[in-house]
């Protein structure tokens, strides 16, 4: 009973086998590959930091749900929640040259309540912008996420808002507590707005919160009055909507005016990525004073995150394949091992993707097991000819081959 409790992931996390690890890793290739065309460089960073730093800005919510634990020296250490604060470390202890660009594909962990996509143990792709205070900033970290989405055919809009303006609106109802307020109406997705509704009657009895929520769910920039800093957070938001317009992806971003996202170190716009699910698939922000809050120099700053297991299971719910690429299956007939290996090694050096058979089967045994696309059969008979034969799976059809010529021929098929 023991035996079989170990051979089971632990609760939130999971495995990729097979096809889904090939769709994951597929998934990645695209990200990374798009991240780098916009000219994102890589930063990995420890999988765990100082309790302290992790602790230092993001929120009661997240601090519950921090992996922590003490080390053989007995410091106090966690599993870092997300790619955001470990990057911030890195900016706020080293001279880098602004703007500062990096993506980081990683995994994280909270301990959450698993369910419907929702992992303890999950990947997010994180691209970020240091050094600038501009909304082309906002926009250079949205647009590769748009990319990534039309190239795998998604329908999906983001969400966007930013915080000053519904600071500025929850301070008109005279609301000074923004942080509970804030933790509050974010909680809509998951517990309703009739549930908001109660949390924020019981948290500021004396406030008109039914006339607060109904301010924010009309949804309407036009009709709010906004202090000097809500209006200042209304500038930004319409000049990043301008410049999607520019680029041509306005008709992806959608205002809502409810959005907070759930870290508190956000500071301006922010962003949400819907694409089927329930929960959202990604989303970022601007966060201007977190190097700072960490103990470095005051850094503007912006980024947006993927979450790279719940859009893979958009795609497996969408029944997405991604393309394959060609395999080839070399397999040695009798004592020609020695020839076989030589062909196989001539196939990778040409970019193809190639096996051979390493449990010394028959023919029949290895035609039965494989699952590529193109078998090469290196057999006494066809050597002493200086030839082959390549049996295309799809049809059954066979060909005589010149042994300088598989490359060319394989490419063909």
């Amino acid at each position: 009973m023991l035996v079989m409790f170990m051979l089971q992931p632990v609760k939130g996390t999971r495995d990729f086998v097979g096809e889904e690890a090939i769709m994951l890793q597929f998934l990645i290739d695209v990200i990374r590959r798009t991240f780098e065309r916009y000219g994102f460089t890589p930063l990995e960073t420890p999988a765990f930091e100082y309790l302290e730093l992790l602790t230092k800005k993001g929120g009661k919510d997240i601090e519950k749900e921090i992996y922590s634990f003490k080390d053989k020296s007995g410091r106090e250490l966690g599993l870092r929640f997300d790619l955001t604060v470990p990057m911030a470390r890195v900016v706020a202890s080293k001279k880098l040259k602004k703007p500062f660009k990096r993506y980081q594909i990683g995994k994280v962990w909270r301990y959450d309540q698993p369910q419907a996509a929702r992992w303890r143990e999950f990947m997010q792709a994180d691209i970020d912008i240091v050094g600038s205070a501009s909304p082309l900033a906002d926009l250079e970290c949205i647009k590769p996420v748009v990319d990534i989405f039309k190239e795998l055919g998604l329908d999906f809009f983001i969400k966007i808002n930013n915080r000053k303006i519904l600071e500025s609106v929850v301070r008109s109802f005279g609301i000074e507590d923004i942080t509970t307020a804030f933790r509050i109406i974010d909680k809509q997705d998951k517990i309703g707005w009739d549930e908001v509704r109660k949390e924020l009657k019981k948290n500021f009895p004396d406030k008109d919160t039914d006339a607060l929520i109904d301010t924010i769910k009309k949804n309407d920039l036009s009709v709010l009055l906004l202090d000097e800093e809500g209006e200042r957070g209304l500038s930004e938001l319409k000049e990043l909507l301008d410049l999607g317009k520019i680029v041509g992806i306005d008709g992806f971003l959608r205002i809502d005016m409810s959005l907070v996202r759930g870290l508190e170190y956000y500071t301006g716009n922010v962003f949400e990525i819907m694409a089927g699910l329930d929960v959202s698939v990604g989303g970022g922000g601007r966060y201007d004073n977190l190097t700072e809050v960490i103990g470095g120099e005051k850094e503007p700053a912006t980024g947006i995150s993927i979450g790279v297991y719940r859009l893979l299971k958009v795609l497996q719910d969408k029944k997405f394949v991604p393309p394959k690429k060609k395999k080839v299956y070399v397999a040695p007939i009798g004592e020609t091992r020695a020839e076989a290996l030589q062909i196989l090694d001539k196939l990778r050096a040409n970019n193809i993707t190639s096996e051979i058979d390493v449990m010394n089967r028959s023919l029949s045994k290895q035609l039965e097991a494989t699952d590529a696309d193109i078998v090469v059969i290196v057999g006494p008979k066809d050597l002493s000819n200086k030839q082959v034969t390549i049996r295309d799976m799809k049809t059954g059809k066979e060909e005589k081959v010149a042994i300088d010529k598989i490359i060319e021929e394989v490419i063909k098929l």
